[in-house]
């Protein structure tokens, strides 16, 4: 499909925009130009852009998607061992009906969404280095990736002067492809332009106000900032303590989706396609429920619903629009953090602490 027709629905056109805008020394974000990304991305997307359409458009898509499929399998095989191979079926035939989407649009979210998994799965074996450039990079893909960054160095120490050294790297990145004026300009039109582009108009987004506004609420300015705030300092909470005394890689699973459901939740640009970033989450905890005996309905359950936001809203975009999409999968996402608490203090807590006993 996109061989033969490279911009039809496709967000990779904005990409190769951006790189010609910035060997041209022309601002990245013109009003009637959907680039929302930090200077960075334009730097990194150039590759792909030398490549030319189709070639780098395919490349830039094979790149994302095969990152996603390697860390799914990494953390299907740190987790479930010889069952690996069952574990990684499963998950992906949940998992692949929420991402097409965004792998189809060539949307940033996909490469997003596998190297924040890629993160996670380093960060299960310790490899803090490797953690640091995959968190690096997918701040480098979307700044969204500062929220698993500063809940990550909360409980991983090793990480800080790491991670502080890789962004300091990619601040300066930039300047090595433009003059320090010209970078600098475009920093400052960054945090201008963020602020602006997130105040939402219109039922078009699926975060928590996708849910209000379907119901003919709204959630406005003060109130939504307010909100973003406190629930982000109750994840933080909620990390802190349920991490302690829990190992890997539970621990860095539990971290994905506390910290990929937030962002579905609490980001006022989450789209229906956004939600490629939290998906893997999705197969993964499912497949571990479903090998506990206590959580085999919840398992099942859940696979229903990850089926049905995959599945049954696309085909009843006709009928409803996209506004099935933008109510079911946050409203879904909502249930999965409260699974999550469930698995981690009435499931995998009692678990540990009958381990621990001697006998």
């Amino acid at each position: 499909m996109v061989f033969a027709s490279p911009e039809r629905r496709s967000v990779v056109p904005v990409y190769h925009k951006a790189v010609q805008d910035w060997w041209a020394q022309q601002s990245l974000y013109q009003p009637d130009f959907s680039y929302h990304y930090l200077p960075q991305f334009a730097v990194l997307f150039m590759p792909f852009h030398l490549l030319s359409s189709p070639v780098g458009d395919l490349l830039w898509r094979f790149v994302s998607v095969g990152l996603l499929v390697s860390g799914l399998w990494r953390l299907s095989r740190q987790q479930f061992g010889s069952e690996a191979a069952r574990a990684f079926l499963w998950s992906t035939l949940l998992v692949m009906p929420l991402t097409l989407g965004a792998q189809r649009n060539g949307q940033a979210n996909v490469l997003f969404a596998a190297l924040t998994l890629q993160a996670v799965a380093c960060l299960s074996l310790r490899q803090w280095w490797a953690v640091a450039v995959f968190m690096v990079l997918s701040v480098a893909v979307k700044h969204l990736g500062l929220v698993l960054i500063l809940l990550a160095v909360v409980v991983y120490s090793p990480l800080r002067w790491r991670v502080a050294v890789g962004i300091a790297v990619l601040a300066v990145l930039p300047f090595l492809f433009g003059s320090p004026a010209y970078v600098f300009g475009q920093y400052r039109e960054f945090f201008e332009h963020i602020p602006v582009c997130a105040t939402v108009i219109g039922h078009r987004f699926a975060d928590l106000g996708g849910i209000v506004r379907t119901f003919g609420g709204e959630l406005h300015g003060g109130a939504s900032t307010l909100m973003r705030a406190l629930a982000g300092g109750v994840v933080l909470g909620v990390w802190w303590f349920g991490a302690r005394r829990w190992g890997d890689p539970l621990r860095a699973m539990w971290l994905h989706g506390l910290t990929t459901s937030y962002l579905m939740l609490f980001n006022p640009m989450t789209e229906a396609n956004s939600y490629v970033i939290v998906a893997p989450a999705f197969g993964l905890w499912a497949v571990w429920a479903w090998g506990e005996s206590r959580t085999h309905r919840v398992a099942g359950a859940w696979a229903c619903l990850c089926l049905a936001a995959g599945i049954v809203a696309p085909l009843l975009r006709p009928v409803f629009g996209n506004e099935l999409a933008l109510f079911l999968r946050p409203a879904m996402t909502i249930v999965f953090i409260a699974m999550l608490i469930y698995f981690r203090w009435w499931i995998i807590a009692p678990t540990e602490a009958a381990r621990a006993r001697p006998a």
